[in-house]
Formats: structure tokens, sequence, C-alpha cells
């Protein structure tokens, strides 16, 4: 694992990993006197209610929530608390293409972002009643007599346990035991008529459950926790992160009843976060990069141009393109990606002062950017540096 990354670069890394970038709203968290104590910092911005809605908000207006999410996440306010929304919108992905109720994405976006933090048991339960939810995987479908499997099939394929940890059998029973859970309008409703009520066998255990005693046992099941550690690891350390350090993060779960404040707090303090190995390991995606380099050019909002590219880059914030939710890794980075990403690069860095811009890219890469990079940048006139530095393959990391 070799010597852990030491303040500020380790604090740098918390903050690509936990807060997007370095820029508006981490001022706080990168003064701290030290690592932990930024690691506190970061953890507290999940309380931190989000900024209001601008007067002319209109969700039912096309591209309206994508571009009100975007300049949030610039805000920086409450930064891990939005991060963690991104995390879970990618995790629970429902998508515009079916759900096309702006104002219902939007709601399922706010829950993630106030309970993204708390009991997963609590969070998988209020997405099972989210209407966003209910409709996307066809929940007013199911009856009692005539199941529909779609959610009973994604909670425990995709939400909690992964491939193997589950039967046909069990996801007949849970579908079973959300019939009856659907919507009407913009609630959600029980209606008894159409639940069954009938003896199940879900996961080992039998007796005539609902859907709230149904998350409880999915939940319960040995599998769930290393799954969602093993996602939260990927998001926020590494594609292949150590199996040890899943297990850790396993024993903090179950320490804290599955808090996913208490795992990250575990994840971040580990020794094995702050491994030079993981620094620049992750790709950025889309809207991770260009609010990063948004951000750190002190944009207030996305120019319009790269609001745009966003579709081109891949990424449209509501639109993942499957309940897998999007890729990750190299696959973001195509030919025609990564020259849509030049041109974001040159938009981004335009109008910025050659001193706000240094400081953004000593803000990003510390006093000593990489050899390569160090090299293009010095050879650069000043007034480049800043599209090179966001364009460079360094960048790209986070």
């Amino acid at each position: 694992m070799g010597q852990p990354l030491a303040p500020p670069a380790a604090i740098a890394h918390l903050l690509r990993r936990a807060a997007f970038s370095a820029g508006a709203g981490t001022a706080e968290m990168e003064s701290a006197p030290g690592y932990e104590q930024a690691v506190e910092r970061v953890l507290a911005t999940v309380d931190e209610p989000p900024d209001l809605l601008p007067a002319d908000f209109d969700a039912y207006r096309p591209g309206t929530i994508q571009h009100t999410w975007l300049a949030r996440l610039l805000a920086g306010r409450g930064a891990l608390a939005e991060r963690l929304a991104f995390f879970w919108h990618g995790h629970f992905a429902t998508s515009q293409a079916k759900v096309t109720d702006g104002p219902l994405l939007w709601r399922q976006m706010e829950l993630f972002r106030s309970q993204g933090a708390g009991r997963f048991e609590d969070l998988v339960l209020a997405v099972s009643r989210d209407v966003a939810m209910v409709r996307f995987l066809d929940g007013n479908a199911n009856r009692k007599g005539h199941p529909n499997e779609n959610y009973a099939r994604e909670l425990m394929e995709l939400f909690a346990l992964g491939r193997g940890a589950y039967s046909e059998h069990d996801v007949r029973e849970l579908a079973r035991a959300f019939s009856g859970w659907g919507s009407r309008h913009h609630e959600f409703v029980f209606t008894e008529s159409f639940h069954d009520a009938g003896a199940k066998t879900l996961l080992g255990h039998s007796g005539s459950f609902d859907g709230e005693a149904a998350v409880k046992i999915v939940v319960g099941h040995p599998a769930c926790a290393p799954f969602v550690c093993r996602k939260l690891a990927r998001f926020f350390l590494a594609p292949e992160p150590p199996e040890p350090l899943i297990e850790r993060l396993v024993v903090a779960w179950r320490a804290t009843d599955g808090r996913v404040r208490e795992v990250l707090r575990a994840l971040f303090l580990d020794p094995e976060f702050r491994a030079p190995a993981h620094a620049r390991s992750l790709v950025r995606s889309p809207v991770e990069f260009v609010v990063a380099a948004a951000r750190l050019a002190g944009h207030a909002e996305l120019p319009p141009a790269v609001e745009g590219s966003l579709d081109r880059l891949g990424q449209v914030l509501f639109r993942p393109p499957s309940v897998k939710g999007w890729t990750s890794g190299t696959a973001w980075l195509t030919a025609g990606t990564l020259v849509e990403r030049l041109r974001a690069a040159q938009v981004l860095a335009e109008g910025v002062s050659v001193s706000a811009a240094e400081a953004a890219i000593l803000r990003e890469f510390g006093a000593t950017p990489p050899p390569a990079l160090r090299a293009v940048l010095s050879a650069a006139p000043v007034e480049r540096r800043l599209a090179l530095a966001f364009a460079s393959p360094e960048f790209q990391l986070a």
C-alpha cells in the first residue's frame, strides 16, 4: 500500500472524491489543520440544506431539473450530500425517458440528498415508495394474482444483493410482498385489495409479510452489506477495491446498523483510502468532469455550450441509459467524447484571469504537477495553461 498521502495532497484527494473537486464550497475543508479534521468537515456537509430553488423553477419545463441540479453541484453547498445524491441517482437509476414527470424525478433526487447518508434500510424503504420508482419499474401493475416482478428483481440484483444471492422463487415472493404498492397522481398509495396477504417464503424467511417487512429481510441478508459497501468503495475509492477494505467497511456497516455516513467515515479514514496507488485512479464521468472544471474555474453556472455538450459526452442527469445506471471507467473515454472534452475544456477556461487560472491549477495538482503535465504547462503561453490542464489526461482522472 505504501505510505499514505499526507496533507495537503490527502485533503485534495478527499475533495476530488467526496466533493467533486476543490473550489466552491470547500474552503473550510481545504483549510482543516489535518486530514482527520478535513474528513469530519466533509461528513458534516451531509446536514447542510440545499440552496433555495429559483423563483421561476418549473420542473415541467424541459431541461430545468438538469440545469438546476448542475447549478447546485457547482454551488458546492452540502458537498457530500450532493455527491451522495449523484451516487444514489446512478445506483437506483430512474430515467426521464420513461418517467416523463419532472417534479417526480426532482423529488426522488431530493430524497437521495436528504436520506442518502442515513440507514440503508430506511433509504430502500423510501425508494420502494417513491412514485418515480413505482412508475419506472411498473409498481402499479403489481397486483394479487398477477405479480409484476420488475422492482423485486432489480431491488435484489442491482440495488441490494447482487446476482447469486437470491433465486427466482425469491423474486416471485418479493413481488408478492410489494403487491398493492402503487401511486395515484404524485402520491404513493397502498391498495389493500390489490395486496397478496398470503404466506410467503423469502430468502429463508416465512410469513405473511408485506413490502416493509420484505425490505427488512432483503437489507438484513448477509450479502447486502458487502454488496453496497463494494459499490460505495468503487465510486469513492477505486474500480477494484481491496477485499480487506470491504471487510472493514462491512464491520462499520454492521456496527452502525447500515448507516452510510459511518461507512464513509470508515472509508475516508482508512489508510487504504490515502494509498498513493488510488490517487487519480477513477475516470471522471462527464458530469464529474465539467463540474470539477467549472468549480475550479469559478463559474457560477455551466456555460450553455458545456451544458449542451453533456448529451454528446454521454451523461445527462435524470436520463441514465437503463436501470443499471451509467457506464464507468475508461468506457467514458472514446475518440468522440475526448474531442468533446477538449472543446469543453477550452470553453470552461475562457475568460479566467491568469492569476485565477494559476490558483485553479495549484488547487487541482498541487505545487508539483505530474512531470508530463508540468512540461506541457511550462511550455505553453500563460493564457492557455488552464485549458490545457482541463484537457490533460491527468484531469480526466480523480
